[in-house]
Parts: structure tokens; C-alpha cells; sequence
């Protein structure tokens, strides 16, 4: 079994009279939730991580959370980084967020928010009310999407084509005016386009989408196909001693 420690967040208001049961619950869920996923930032770290266990102490009030070393060591070197480098910009931006709200709840509460290790005397990290870490979070990524779906106007004075999709909706799409008559017309017909363009983080929206080229799409159903698919794959399957918990590890929440 891996050696254990524990990580701490000290809370203390400027009267320096907090205890504990000054603390609502809805409080406490909250810094759990987001120690949480400051650790395990992902849906699948979360699903993966080890055992954590939590106490509140006093002494102001102490957040205490006991958890593997190698967690404790990954904390404590990423609060001491902040506090080196006087900014969180180089944090993902799910750990960017974490600590803003840390930022954001010490200044309206006047409260002094100290980070502690089993693995350290002082501090890695405080923030108070004259903290002042410049949240950094990208608000889209530039990608390549495939849509598919049926193709409902094209041309008009600035090239573009609309599409009709299952998951994004109505779209409308840049175009040049040769990609558009070249070939057959495609207006009222079910097509592939592949584009370029822009994925909100904050919706997953997609939007600014510039067409790269049509793919034929022929939603016709092959029971063959279907069939040698499925023979081909049975017998992978049955290399897998544990099934169940096979399938179960594809599982996964989605972004």
C-alpha cells in the first residue's frame, strides 16, 4: 500500500475567531468538490482516483484531506509553483478556475486561505484579499469537425452553404463559390462536409466554420457488412477473460 499524507486548507477571517461550526455544510461541500477536482481534474481521474478521506479541525478552521504521497507531492508542487511564479496562467484551465474561486471567496469574506502539506512546515500557498492571480482561460479551440446532416441552402452573395445537424442544430458554413458548383446539386440532400472552425469551451457550440470539402454520405444499411463485422470482432471478444468489466471501462460521461 502506498505511503499516505494529507493536504490542508486553513481558512482564517480578520476577526482570527473562525471555528468550524462557523462553517456551513454547503461550504464544506464545496472546498471538498474542489480539492477534488484540483487533484483529479478530469472525468476519468475522478473515476480512478484513490481513496480520499476528509476531517475539519480546528485551528481557525483546517480542511484536512488524507490521500495517497504521490497526491500530496503533485498538491504541494503545484501550489509552491504558483506561489514561485505569482500566477496560475500555466495551470489547465479547470485548475485555473479552482483557484480563482479560492481567490474570489477570500476577498469577498475577507478571509486568509492558507495551503498545507504532511510534506512541508510552512504555507505553499496563500491567498487573501490582496491576491490577484489573472484568470487565463481559453474560451474556444480551432479544430477540424465532420458534420453530417441535410444540406438545406447554398450559395447567395457571400458563398456559403446551411446545414441541418442532429447535434449542433442549423449551421452555416463559409464556402467558396467553386466548391459550390462543382459537382451535383446538394441542396435537400443528406451530405458529409468536413470544415474548420471554432468549439466553445463554455457550450460546446462550434461556430466560424470555413468548408475544406464535401463527403459523400450514403446512409444505406448493410446487413452483410453488418454481419462480417460482427464475426470479425467475436473473435477478439473472446480473448477478454473479463467482459463486464471491459465494456464497463468504455464507458465513459462525455465532455
Amino acid at each position: 500500500m502506498e505511503e499516505q499524507g494529507y493536504i490542508e486548507i486553513r481558512i482564517e477571517n480578520f476577526q482570527k475567531n473562525l471555528d468550524p461550526k462557523d462553517i456551513d455544510i454547503t461550504d464544506i461541500k464545496s472546498i471538498i468538490s474542489d480539492i477534488e477536482t484540483f487533484l483529479y481534474p478530469t472525468k476519468e481521474d475522478k473515476r480512478t482516483r484513490p481513496h480520499v478521506s476528509y476531517d475539519i479541525e480546528k485551528g481557525s478552521a483546517k480542511h484536512k484531506f488524507f490521500l495517497p504521497i504521490s497526491a500530496v507531492i503533485l498538491f504541494n508542487g503545484l501550489t509552491s509553483e504558483i506561489n514561485k511564479r505569482d500566477s496560475i496562467d500555466f495551470l489547465d484551465y479547470k485548475r485555473q478556475e479552482i483557484i480563482d474561486k479560492f481567490q474570489r471567496t477570500a476577498i469577498k469574506n475577507g478571509l486568509t486561505i492558507e495551503f498545507n502539506s504532511s510534506i512541508n512546515q510552512n504555507p505553499t500557498l496563500i491567498i487573501d484579499n490582496k491576491t490577484d492571480f489573472q484568470l487565463f482561460i481559453p474560451k474556444f479551440f480551432e479544430s477540424e469537425f465532420y458534420l453530417y446532416g441535410e444540406i438545406y441552402q447554398e450559395g447567395g452573395k457571400k458563398p456559403n452553404i446551411h446545414i441541418t445537424t442532429s447535434e449542433y442544430g442549423n449551421l452555416a458554413i463559409s464556402a467558396t463559390k467553386q466548391q459550390i458548383v462543382d459537382g451535383e446539386k446538394k441542396a435537400y440532400k443528406p451530405y458529409g462536409v468536413k470544415v474548420r472552425g471554432k468549439k466553445s469551451l463554455e457550450d460546446g457550440k462550434i461556430y466560424d466554420l470555413n468548408l475544406i470539402e464535401f463527403v459523400a454520405y450514403q446512409p444505406v444499411f448493410d446487413q452483410t457488412l453488418l454481419e462480417r463485422a460482427i464475426k470479425n470482432a467475436s473473435k477478439n471478444l473472446q480473448k477478454i477473460k473479463n467482459l463486464d468489466k471491459w465494456i464497463e471501462n468504455l464507458k465513459t460521461d462525455g465532455i
